[in-house]
């Protein structure tokens, strides 16, 4: 009887150590989770917008269903932002790092349901310290909803999976109608419930829940506004978005190589090489006639129709390195799977070198772009730096020409525009009205006046300009301090008579 209660203490002992392991883990993680919200919020503040960034604020100006670029969940994010934060960079950013923190906790919960504890914390750990979506968390882009809506999909159908309730189909319908207000990407979520439900009899059971089809008719009401605005628009962005479907020709592997390459770019060599030796992992499970795991259909259910379709796409036409962002926070999961094949020995080590690789690109690529020691000529840094001075020296020469407002003929110059003068001066791009259909239209005296015409070098449109206007005088160039050595240079031209209204 001794024995057995001194085995049951040591027992005892045992698990609450391990509890209590298990609460320090957490709460470090935890730890790093809101620390890095706060350096992202940090550099949110102090790093100007890119050029899209500059762009999507125009859309938080106005109201609309939809727009011609994406749907309208960005411009949201951003309004809020900015209604908390006012109309600076912080503000059109605030939102950013903090769904970065919410889609980590969202990804332990998920990992947690799927894989138990320990993987969890890594599959987070790895999540936190991937550069695509490190940099994610702070550029306020479409892609940052997208990621999230994404994994709340997976995680309200690990919750399904797990609970075996079908009350989470609502949930996953009203997170797939999200997604479809955030990128046009989310509709891949279809495919992984269509591959999850299909691949066993015990999961297409659900195809005679009432609850599928309820949570896909929230699916369809949350997403109509999109639908409204193309159909109310010719289709216009179903056109521009979905005719990147259509192929362009043969690339032969070199596409394909891009692709592979930039993923073990943003998401760092050591984690790229466990999340694919994880991904190898659960998709053999799921493809087993016998021994399949539950949990690794979902997982690979949740990657490969997006990932498939993206290396297919790859053979005829480059893939953008921020187009599978979805995939990063299930791959992280991956890569914390395959950690598990790791002995012993190597295990904490190959976790370290993961980690380690990953938070230091993140780390180099957040100080280049607080001072960068070299630039290139593609260097997307370059976009957030001298548009407060260059503005400036636009609104004199406005002032001095005494022209009425400020055209341009790209969304770049145009978002970049709007956000440095912020009002002084109106700007309007002269071509791709559809872009801007929901702002209110310049005042009929402003137009009667001169424009202002900036554009960056490589981007003058003369034959654009002589189709609007009669008279076209240039007036030479004002220099973007953009961190290169020659920075960056913007021509001027002085536009008036036009034949008919000029927008």
């Amino acid at each position: 009887m001794t024995a057995v209660l001194t085995t049951e203490a040591a027992s005892g002992s045992a698990a609450g150590e391990r509890q209590f392991d298990n609460r320090t883990a957490n709460s470090v993680l935890l730890a790093a989770i809101l620390a890095l919200a706060a350096i992202r919020l940090g550099l949110a503040s102090y790093l100007g917008l890119v050029d899209d960034e500059a762009y999507y604020r125009i859309w938080s100006l106005g109201s609309s269903l939809s727009y011609l670029d994406h749907p309208p969940m960005v411009a949201w994010i951003i309004g809020a932002g900015r209604a908390i934060a006012g109309d600076t960079t912080l503000g059109v950013r605030l939102l950013g790092p903090l769904i970065g923190a919410a889609g980590a906790l969202v990804l332990w919960r998920t990992a947690y349901l799927l894989y138990g504890a320990d993987i969890a914390r890594r599959a987070v750990w790895i999540m936190l310290a991937m550069p695509l979506l490190a940099v994610g968390g702070i550029i306020v882009t479409p892609d940052l909803p997208s990621v999230l809506c994404a994994g709340l999909g997976i995680w309200a159908l690990a919750e399904l999976n797990h609970s075996q309730n079908a009350r989470w189909w609502l949930a996953v319908g009203l997170f797939a109608g999200l997604g479809l207000l955030s990128k046009y990407t989310n509709l891949f979520l279809g495919g992984t419930i269509l591959v999850w439900l299909l691949a066993t009899p015990e999961n297409r059971k659900w195809l005679r829940a009432p609850e599928l089809w309820i949570g896909g008719i929230i699916a369809a009401a949350v997403a109509s506004p999109v639908v409204i605005w193309n159909a109310e628009h010719g289709w216009a962005s179903f056109t521009k978005q979905f005719g990147r479907v259509a192929q362009n020709g043969s690339a032969g592997p070199t596409y394909l190589l891009e692709f592979i390459g930039v993923f073990f770019a943003l998401a760092s060599p050591v984690i790229a090489v466990l999340a694919i030796a994880g991904l190898v992992r659960i998709t053999r499970s799921a493809l087993a006639s016998r021994g399949r795991k539950e949990n690794d259909l979902l997982l690979a259910a949740a990657i490969l129709p997006m990932l498939v379709y993206f290396a297919a796409h790859a053979l005829h036409d480059r893939v953008q390195g921020n187009w599978p962002a979805p995939l990063y926070p299930s791959l992280a999961i991956c890569a914390a799977i395959a950690l598990q094949d790791v002995s012993q020995t190597w295990r904490r080590t190959t976790f370290l070198a993961a980690l380690g690789t990953g938070f230091v690109m993140t780390a180099a690529i957040y100080a280049h772009a607080i001072h960068p020691l070299a630039m290139t000529a593609k260097d997307p840094t370059e976009q957030m730096r001298g548009w407060p001075a260059l503005a400036d020296a636009i609104e004199a020469k406005r002032r001095e020409t005494n022209a009425g407002w400020v055209a341009t003929s790209s969304y770049a110059t145009t978002g970049q525009l709007f956000m440095g003068l912020r009002g002084r001066s109106e700007v309007a791009q002269l071509d791709q009205r559809i872009r801007y259909e929901f702002l209110s239209p310049l005042d009929a005296s402003l137009l009667e006046k001169p424009a202002l015409y900036v554009e960056l070098e490589r981007r003058v449109d003369l034959p654009l300009m002589q189709s609007k206007f009669r008279k076209v005088e240039p007036l030479g160039t004002l220099i973007r301090a953009n961190g290169s050595s020659g920075g960056a240079t913007y021509v001027l031209y002085l536009l008036s008579d036009p034949p008919a209204p000029p927008l």
